[in-house]
């Protein structure tokens, strides 16, 4: 009696459809940078006219491995598409289309785009199970809570950056500042700021800024300029003392 082998059960190898791999070939073309598995995918797809069946069973499991973040995507994509076009989307849908606007120009980070994500699946979810519109909307206000304490969390930590600096940069220049109150050390930042544009605005400063381009360059050569003019006399008198008494005459009128 001849013994017929067993067939082998379990589930179909997966044809992936030629369509669908154009796409993804397309949509890894675009990315910059793009990691040296996905360079391989493009060399595996395109030396294999995008052909799963083709393919063989190492270059198959490359494929599928690269192939999720795209189906990702695509599923991202077609809920963005589905709910740009609502009348009057709800503040979850509208806070979902903000979300992928911000995901297609690069500004998500990891967390904000895993948010995208949960959101486009509980989305189906929603659709699928006809759950009430409550559920979403206590998912959203979570999302919110946590975008207000990120937030905050954020600014704080830009306040202490921005303290640190101040100090550094007191410290550079010699100024003890240790037992002043932070409204004076406020106020001496916007004295020295007003000082600075006013002799910008100056009309020696505006001649000088004629000969030199650079900053520092005019700053160096307006300083020189003021030292040198206080080498001229008139009548045995100094220039900048004669300049300074009109002012104090003019300012007394």
């Amino acid at each position: 009696m001849t013994l017929e082998k067993p067939k082998k059960r379990g589930r179909p190898a997966q044809l992936l459809q030629v369509a669908e791999l154009h796409g993804f070939v397309e949509f890894l073309l675009e990315k910059d940078p793009r990691t040296e598995l996905q360079n391989q995918v493009i060399d595996v797809l395109q030396t294999g006219g995008c052909n799963f069946e083709m393919l063989s069973e190492a270059q198959q499991i490359l494929v599928k491995e690269a192939l999720k973040p795209y189906r990702e995507h695509i599923k991202l994509k077609l809920l963005f598409d589905e709910l740009s076009i609502l009348a009057k989307p709800t503040e979850y849908e509208t806070k979902f289309i903000e979300l992928f606007q911000a995901y297609q120009n690069k500004e998500l980070d990891l967390a904000e785009t895993n948010i995208l994500k949960t959101m486009c699946t509980r989305y189906y979810r929603f659709k699928a199970q006809q759950l009430q519109l409550k559920d979403l909307e206590l998912y959203l206000s979570q999302i919110q809570k946590k975008d207000a304490r990120e937030k905050r969390k954020a600014e704080n930590h830009r306040k202490f950056e921005l303290g640190g600096a101040v100090l550094a940069a007191f410290k550079e220049l010699g100024i003890d500042i240790s037992q002043d109150t932070p409204e004076q050390i406020k106020n001496r930042i916007q004295n020295t700021k007003k000082f600075h544009d006013d002799v910008i605005k100056s009309k020696i400063y505006q001649e000088v800024k004629s000969y030199k381009n650079g900053y520092f360059e005019r700053n160096k050569l307006f300083h020189q300029v003021l030292e040198g003019l206080n080498t001229w006399k008139k009548e045995g008198e100094l220039l900048s003392v004669i300049e300074i008494k009109k002012a104090l005459v003019k300012n007394q009128e």
